[in-house]
């Protein structure tokens, strides 16, 4: 399964928004996407990096499922920022 490499900016503390990612995770899972990794570049914690394994063509469906897309913004995400990079297993 390849692996999706996602980077963003957070508009919320990294300590808020790594908690409400955390809480997600039996939805990620049921759809399908399991977490591997989560945190912050290290000179700037409001960049957030996530890599996970997934269906990369089932990944702009899922952060736009309404209640996905509730949680997105409560967390702080700035989706507009999101930089997606697909790699090899």
């Amino acid at each position: 399964m390849p692996k999706i490499l996602m980077e963003a900016q957070i508009n919320k503390p990294f300590d808020h928004w790594v908690g409400v990612f955390d809480t997600d995770n039996e939805v990620r899972l049921a759809n399908g996407f399991t977490s591997i990794y989560r945190g912050h570049k290290l000179d700037d914690p409001s960049t957030i990096v996530v890599l996970m394994d997934g269906d990369p063509s089932k990944m702009e469906e899922f952060m736009s499922q309404p209640e996905q897309a509730k949680t997105i913004k409560e967390a702080g995400h700035i989706v507009e920022s999101t930089k997606v990079t697909i790699l090899s297993d």
